[in-house]
C-alpha cells in the first residue's frame, strides 16, 4: 500500500481526511513497531557473551556475580529478563563500585527486581532461602539498586538530549 497524503481520504473508509482520522494512530503504530524491532532478544550463549565481551567491568568480581545471575536465574526466567538484571548490575557497579562479602545478596535483590517486573510471585523469603541470605539483606540491597535506578531516571529526565543520542 502506498503512503497516504494527509489530505487524502482515510483508508478506513470513514470519509474523513487521513490527518483527521487514522494518521496519528498509524504513526504511533509505526513507532511502536520500530521500537520493538530495536529490542534485542537474548539466548543463554548471548548472555554469557554480554558479560564476557560486551561489558567492561571495573572489578572481575562484578562479572563473576553476573555469571552467577545467569546460572541461578536461567531455569525460571526468560533470557531477556536476565539480561535486564545484568545490565542494571553493570550500570550500578560502574557508577557505585560496591563492595560486598556475599554475592548472593545482590543476586537476590536483582532477581527480586525481575520478579516484580515479571510478576513471578517469588517473595523475598523465597529468594533469601535460595541465595542463603536474610530477607532484610535483600531489602537493603534492593533499596540501593532502586535508589540508583531512580537517580539515573532523574538524570535522564533532566538531560533528554543525552537520551536521544
Amino acid at each position: 500500500m502506498s503512503k497516504l497524503g494527509s489530505n487524502e481520504q482515510c483508508h478506513c473508509g470513514s470519509g474523513l481526511k487521513y490527518k483527521k482520522c487514522c494518521m496519528s494512530k498509524d504513526e504511533q503504530s509505526a513507532r511502536t513497531s520500530k521500537a520493538s524491532n530495536a529490542i534485542r532478544h537474548f539466548n543463554e550463549a548471548e548472555l554469557v557473551h554480554l558479560v564476557d565481551h560486551e561489558s567492561t567491568w571495573a572489578n572481575p568480581q562484578y562479572a563473576e556475580l553476573a555469571h552467577e545471575l545467569i546460572a541461578s536465574m536461567k531455569q525460571d526466567y526468560k533470557p531477556n529478563h536476565i539480561a535486564m538484571a545484568i545490565m542494571i548490575w553493570h550500570d550500578f557497579t560502574n557508577m557505585t563500585k560496591p563492595t560486598y562479602r556475599k554475592s548472593g545478596a545482590f543476586c537476590a535483590a536483582l532477581e527480586f527486581m525481575v520478579c516484580e517486573v515479571t510478576e513471578s510471585g517469588k517473595s523475598k523469603n523465597d529468594l533469601a532461602e535460595k541465595y542463603e541470605v536474610s530477607a532484610s539483606t535483600i531489602t537493603k540491597r534492593y533499596q540501593e539498586l532502586s535508589a540508583f535506578l531512580m537517580q539515573q531516571l532523574e538524570q535522564n529526565e533532566q538531560t533528554p538530549e543525552l537520551v536521544a543520542q
